[in-house]
């Protein structure tokens, strides 16, 4: 009884255990079909271009009357479709073997099948047209026939691949935009070097050796570069044997270096390298870029041969430059003690620039220094008045003014704070005019408020023309004048207009003419009079008329007896008291 237990126990353990799973890196077409099926749904998951053309593969074989059809198809479908997907995109990369290789996977019976192969013939021919349009524009390029090259760029923007449409359009775009300005910029070039003159030959140098190096046209330029560099070299010489010294170094500083060159032009070259290094070097505040520089031309001068035609001068540079070299130590050194920004460092600074003696190469400069930092102790040593001062002005009151501008007058002439005291000098002794006369400001107001206006005018006018507020007075005046003038003027311009209403143009043109130049209404006035004045004319002009009128028939009623010496058209009748125009 107890054997017979165990079996049936250990029977249905088997029964119920579960399989172990298939290894999907060993399974083939003639694997178990449910192995196949279970590492095609792993594959499917995966998701990766290996992994999906493994399920393809897996499941492209099963019959429509096998088991596991209808399980396989929805994989085989799904793979199929996510594996065309990958294709395409490499397409769109510009993969078109691999687009091609993957999209050529999928199998006979899936509905994808033929709109795959559809789709890489499509791509083989758009490829074949890209390539063809693609060497079009490069031979275009090469040509420097700018527009076949934006032509060709334009056809390749009606491809569909996101290769041919974006990546190698831009590629080709830029290499067109690269070649055009380099050829651009050696024709430039080449039209300055043509005149012959050195300083043209130099800008010529200068913008050739600016064009981009991996342009077809660098080949070409460094041609021209080879030559225009020969010739400033000769005009170089020329210049050194005609003693003009910095004329040879300007223009050999724009001969870009080339190991190629003859000896003597090398060290020439060599020499104008150093001269740049230490004309750098030539900066007001001294610093380790600076030492560094100096350091840096007098090795250069160093390598020039004892038998060059430049030694000599590079050794009397060298000497110079060693001389500004011990100069500028020392001056970077006082530099570093005023950095501390005390009066004893500012002095010690000082002691140490003095050092450097009237003959010394760095004379001037160690001056502007001590000027620089003498100047930083008279405000260390001044500052304090000014901070008094400032402290006294906070009350507001004329007393602690006065007292304020007497302490900032402690700063002498000639020190370097003297400007801002005379500045805060300024602002307070205006303070205190303001506080002066603000009141009789303020009387003015009241007078000019209760309608006095004449005598807020005398008030304001008392505020004289070196106060600092004469000009907020002024203003205040010429407003207040304005009003009065006005008011004064007002009635008589306003009888003038009656007076044109009732058709008395005349008096209305002398009643406003009452109101002269400089008066607040003149301008409405003379508008008013010059309106007025015009259709007096026009109705003068009328009279006139209908006058001649009437004169011509009196003297036309008799025909036959018309007369040369008829009486002329009466005139219109001159403005006076008789006529109201």
């Amino acid at each position: 009884m107890v054997g017979s237990g165990v079996m049936g126990l250990w029977a249905m353990a088997w029964l119920t255990r579960i399989p172990p799973l298939p290894d999907c890196n060993d399974v083939t077409a003639a694997s178990a079909d449910g192995d196949r099926l279970i590492c095609a749904q792993t594959a499917l998951r995966a998701g990766s271009a290996k992994n999906l053309m493994q399920a393809v593969q897996l499941t492209a074989n099963f019959s429509e009357t096998h088991p596991f059809y209808a399980e396989t198809q929805p994989v085989l479908v799904e793979s199929s479709e996510r594996l065309f997907k990958k294709a395409t995109e490499k397409m769109h990369e510009g993969d078109l073997t691999t687009a091609a290789d993957w999209a050529g996977q999928i199998p006979l019976n899936t509905p994808l099948r033929e709109r795959a192969q559809a789709e890489i013939w499509n791509w083989r021919q758009e490829w074949k047209q890209g390539q063809e349009i693609e060497n079009a524009i490069e031979q275009a390029i090469a040509a420097r026939d700018w527009a076949a090259a934006d032509s060709g760029l334009q056809q390749l923007k009606l491809l569909s691949s996101d290769y041919w449409l974006g990546q190698r359009h831009g590629e080709l775009l830029q290499a067109k935009q690269r070649e055009a300005t380099a050829w651009t910029q050696i024709e430039q070039a080449r039209g300055l070097a043509n005149t012959g003159d050195p300083e043209n030959i130099g800008q010529a140098l200068v913008m050739a050796q600016r064009i981009n190096l991996t342009s077809k046209a660098w080949n070409e330029a460094q041609e021209d570069i080879d030559r225009w560099s020969q010739n400033l070299l000769l005009y170089s010489f020329q210049r050194w044997e005609l003693g003009d010294v910095q004329g040879a170094i300007a223009a050999v500083q724009k001969v870009p270096p080339d190991p190629q060159l003859a000896p003597e032009a090398q060290d020439l070259i060599q020499y104008s390298h150093a001269t740049r290094l230490a004309d750098q070097a030539k900066q007001e505040t001294p610093g380790y870029l600076q030492l560094f520089q100096l350091m840096e031309a007098i090795r250069a001068a160093e390598k020039i041969a004892a038998d060059s035609t430049f030694y000599q001068t590079a050794r009397q540079s060298m000497q110079t430059w060693r001389a500004e070299l011990e100069d500028l130590r020392t001056l970077k050194f006082a530099s570093n003690v005023a950095s501390l920004r005390q009066g004893w460092t500012y002095d010690y600074a000082t002691q140490l620039a003095w050092t450097v003696d009237l003959e010394r190469p760095r004379r001037l400069q160690a001056q502007t220094l001590i000027a620089h930092w003498e100047d930083e102790v008279e405000r260390i040593e001044d500052r304090p008045f000014l901070i008094r001062a400032s402290t006294l002005a906070r009350k507001g009151t004329i007393p602690a003014l006065q007292a304020a501008i007497a302490e900032a007058r402690n700063v002498a002439l000639g020190r370097a704070l003297r400007l801002n005291a005379q500045t805060d000098i300024a602002a307070w002794l205006d303070q205190i005019e303001v506080i002066q006369d603000q009141p009789i400001l303020n009387e003015a107001n009241q007078l000019a408020t209760a309608d006095q206006l004449r005598e807020a005018i005398a008030k304001a006018e008392e505020i004289q023309d070196d106060r600092a507020l004469y000009e907020q007075a002024q203003v205040m005046i010429k407003d207040w004048t304005r009003t009065l003038q006005i008011a004064e003027d007002s009635p008589i311009l306003e009888k003038a207009k009656s007076l044109a209403y009732e058709g008395s143009l005349t008096q209305a043109i002398n009643v406003a003419a009452q109101i002269g130049p400089g008066r607040a209404l003149y301008g409405e006035a003379r508008n008013a009079i010059d309106l007025w004045e015009a259709e007096r004319a026009y109705i003068w002009k009328l009279e006139a008329d209908e006058a001649e009128a009437e004169s011509g028939d009196e003297n036309g009623s008799d025909l036959e007896n018309d007369s040369p010496e008829s009486e002329p058209a009466s005139q219109p009748p001159p403005p006076n008291s008789d006529n109201p125009f």
